[in-house]
């Protein structure tokens, strides 16, 4: 009787899944997603930095005083984003252009440096920049930006290996960009469909920028039932389901 009994209570909970799996398919047809990205792409690009690059981990600064030169100095930028200064230590100056850690650090030296002095504050090395691809792409990770920053968005899905034909939900890709000017992050919605691919603008990346496509609604349900009903409740040898 056990034997019985343990194939109908795992066909009761796949008969229930497959329900949901219904339900949750015809649900995600109706909900809302993403506007189609090549109307979004003005609103997008209106936030891209205005050319001059932030400064990231692996970069190496250059601080000059013009007249006390003593505390000139060459500094790496840190992996966790900081970097330590000649006389006041470790500061975080990752996200900020050049010109806002120039105003840091005068603040910081005020006490040791005179004020009057010009202080320079110079990217003399740079680490390579990226932005990062996840979720369902063939291939996710980094991908170089270069220093043109001409990659655009469906530049950088194709980079990728482009999009998990099969579980990819296109219409609802994020892409997430860090604004150095608010210090915050942003982000937008996007229907990043192939039949919204050719607009008049495209969409412009910028250094540390995140797209990410997640799966579809009914792959997700697939997932469930793989993970918390077969793997849990294992179908004995030579019964199937609904037997």
């Amino acid at each position: 009787m056990r034997n019985l009994a343990a194939p109908t209570r795992l066909a009761r909970c796949l008969a229930l899944a497959s329900t949901l799996a219904l339900g949750l398919l015809v649900t995600s047809c109706s909900l809302a997603q993403g506007y189609p990205l090549s109307e979004m792409a003005p609103e997008i690009n209106k936030t891209l930095s205005d050319g001059t690059f932030v400064i990231t981990p692996g970069d190496q600064l250059s601080i000059t005083f013009r007249l006390e030169t003593e505390w000139n100095d060459e500094v790496p930028v840190l992996p966790d984003g900081t970097a330590v200064f000649r006389g006041i230590g470790s500061l975080r100056v990752a996200n900020f252009s050049p010109a806002d850690l120039r105003s840091l650090l005068r603040q910081e030296y005020r006490e040791k440096v005179n004020l009057d002095d010009e202080l320079v504050v110079a990217i003399v090395e740079y680490a390579p920049r990226t932005v990062t691809v996840l979720g369902e792409v063939e291939a996710p990770g980094e991908i170089p930006l270069g220093l043109d920053q001409n990659l655009t968005l469906v530049q950088a899905i194709g980079q990728a290996g482009s999009f998990a034909k099969n579980s990819a939900w296109l219409s609802s890709t994020l892409l997430l960009r860090w604004d150095a000017e608010r210090q915050r992050m942003i982000y937008w919605e996007i229907d990043a469909r192939p039949q919204h691919w050719t607009g008049e603008e495209p969409v412009f990346l910028q250094h540390s920028d995140v797209i990410y496509i997640p799966n579809t609604r009914i792959d997700r349900v697939g997932i469930f039932v793989d993970n918390f009903i077969r793997r849990m409740l294992p179908l004995p040898i030579g019964v199937a389901p609904g037997t």
